[in-house]
């Protein structure tokens, strides 16, 4: 079964502008067709890491669902015409899709964070969603590259239907792209930090920063040595999205 998604074009990398409901659609219909997708939520840091790092970029290319998740790429959007965007957050979009996955009894794995934050998150991920289906789960340590592999198979070994990667960019994404071969008809998400926040462990912004696409400020003022990280990137990505080529949208089939 084919999908035709919406695309715009970001320095070479897809972005699919889509609500959130379209983009559970988008991972629903790749389950029902034994498709397996990857989505990536799109930031301005990952962006310029692509940038300098070139299997992540080339993971960025061949994402089957990108997800507008920065207000930087938001805005970068709309300067190239899609007015009507919205930031989809990453963890939004994770939680919504555990909550479907609950709902339709998918078979869904977890893997990543410290195992203490792990099973606290898990806890009350269960609390809340009483008929989630959990196959699998792991913390984010790996002895070795050898054991990493073991564990990736013990996971396919279970047929999950959903995978969420909590190892951070870009570990997560290239754990996604070495081992998505192993699964079928599997939606596997790199989601960040989102289990800290699920665990207790880390508060995200108030309704108000979301709302005004500033919840990046918050999480600065929270953790000041994120400031860093986004002087090195976030200068760099406003420049270089006045520069590059506006191009238009197109269409793509999925």
């Amino acid at each position: 079964m084919t999908q035709t998604l919406q695309t715009a074009t970001l320095f070479g990398y897809p972005i699919h502008p889509v609500t959130l409901d379209a983009g559970l659609h988008s991972a629903e219909t790749a389950i029902s067709a034994g498709d397996t997708m990857h989505v990536v939520t799109l930031n301005p840091e990952m962006l310029m890491q692509a940038e300098q790092d070139v299997e992540l970029g080339r993971i960025l290319r061949q994402s089957g669902l990108s997800l507008p998740d920065g207000a930087g790429v938001v805005w970068a959007l709309k300067t190239r015409g899609h007015r009507q965007v919205q930031r989809l957050p990453g963890i939004e979009f994770s939680e919504s899709l555990l909550a479907l996955a609950a709902e339709k009894q998918y078979r869904v794995a977890i893997i990543g964070a410290r195992p203490e934050v792990l099973e606290t998150a898990l806890t009350r991920l269960k609390e809340k969603y009483p008929t989630l289906n959990l196959v699998f789960q792991h913390h984010g340590f790996f002895p070795s590259a050898e054991e990493e592999g073991r564990i990736a198979q013990q996971c396919a070994a279970t047929s999950p239907q959903v995978v969420l990667v909590a190892l951070g960019v870009p570990r997560q994404e290239k754990w996604i792209s070495r081992f998505g071969p192993l699964f079928r008809g599997t939606v596997l998400v790199g989601v960040g930090g989102s289990l800290d926040v699920w665990a207790g462990a880390v508060q995200r912004a108030p309704r108000l920063y979301r709302s005004l696409n500033l919840e990046w400020l918050y999480r600065v003022m929270k953790e000041p040595w994120r400031l860093k990280r986004i002087y090195k990137t976030l200068p760099l990505f406003v420049v270089k999205v006045l520069v590059a080529p506006n191009r238009s949208t197109t269409d793509r089939v999925r």
